[in-house]
């Protein structure tokens, strides 16, 4: 997100952070308007993760050129009128592969890890450009579908024909890119485009909360929401608590963690969803965490033992059973090892 004059422009990584977190979107709304400085953060597992990014790409492109195709590279990393213009004049003399091109429609703007031409008439000739993205993630989610819906939106507009489908290209499958029609996301991407849009344009005096989220362990902003929750004492603080429960207890007149630990027990009303007693061990889950937090250590209790629940479950033990635990290793391989880790009692 980047003011220029007085218009917000926008690229993919900002229509993945709004379909994730509406929150992201108020905060890097902020960093564009001067109101807040941008988080400078260091993860060595995002490091990985973008090396290993860039090292699945290189495969892909000499991938290309074993097969015999020219491969034009669109040089920098951001999008200016250099990059735009070797981009146009790469794609008006019909070259067959362009790499990281500089694509800009009104306030959107991206670079495409690959176009490659197609046969089919535009107004740049008898043929046109379709997309190719190269992705870490064996399964190709939502993020993934905006941003190659984005891409191919931007690249319509440009060449004045439908870029019919996109292609990703995840690890583990020899390069072989796999098809998605765009026409089929076309309503999906419209929705959270326009809804990006309207938060940019006319923000509401209410703002969004920070909820945690699958997202926060990859975002930017994570340590400065966190350091909100903690000094709101939201109730997410609560380990094992979910939102549904949140919501509810919001609604009866808990807003804290404190307050949580605090609530009468057993409930004085009825949930809407879910059991008491969940509310009631959620309620003693937070008594003993505020306890622990003013004793200045950590707490804990043994709960009694019930039949046919948890470690009650195993067998009578055995003489001959052994422990196996066993996990997977993201990293191996184009594609990983993935297992579930599991700490088990193995009856010989």
């Amino acid at each position: 997100m980047q003011k220029i004059g007085t218009t917000i422009n926008l690229s993919a990584g900002d229509l993945v952070g709004h379909l994730n977190c509406h929150f992201l979107t108020e905060l890097d709304l902020k960093v564009a308007n001067g109101e807040l400085a941008k988080p400078k953060i260091w993860d060595p597992v995002l490091e990985t993760l973008a090396e290993r990014g860039a090292q699945h790409e290189q495969g892909f492109l000499d991938h290309i050129k074993a097969g015999g195709f020219t491969v034009t590279v669109i040089d920098g990393v951001g999008i200016d009128d250099a990059a735009l213009t070797t981009t146009r004049q790469a794609m008006e003399r019909g070259d067959a592969v362009i790499v990281q091109g500089a694509l800009q429609a009104g306030r959107w703007n991206g670079r495409a890890d690959v176009l490659r031409r197609v046969e089919t008439p535009s107004r740049l000739g008898s043929w046109s450009y379709e997309l190719t993205d190269t992705k870490l993630a064996r399964e190709t989610k939502g993020n993934t579908i905006l941003q190659i819906s984005l891409y191919s939106d931007m690249l319509s507009r440009i060449q004045g024909a439908d870029a019919v489908s996109a292609y990703v290209v995840a690890p583990g499958t020899n390069y072989v890119p796999e098809e998605y029609r765009i026409a089929d996301y076309a309503a999906y991407y419209r929705h959270v485009r326009s809804s990006l849009e309207r938060a940019v344009d006319t923000p509401t005096a209410v703002s969004t909360y920070p909820e945690p989220i699958q997202h926060c362990d990859i975002c930017r902003w994570r340590k400065h929401c966190d350091g909100k929750r903690r000094a709101d004492d939201h109730m997410s603080l609560v380990a094992g608590i979910n939102k549904s429960q949140i919501g509810e207890l919001e609604r009866h007149g808990v807003a804290t963690m404190a307050a949580l630990a605090e609530l009468p027990v057993p409930l004085q009303w009825r949930p809407d969803r879910g059991a008491a007693r969940s509310y009631e061990r959620i309620r003693e889950q937070a008594r003993i965490q505020v306890e622990g937090r003013i004793a200045g250590t950590i707490l804990y209790e043994s709960l009694p033992s019930e039949a046919g629940l948890g470690l009650c479950r195993l067998p009578e033990p055995s003489g001959g059973d052994i422990f196996f635990d066993y996990e997977g290793d993201p990293w191996v391989g184009d594609g990983g090892l993935e297992f579930l880790r599991r700490d088990s009692a193995v009856r010989r």
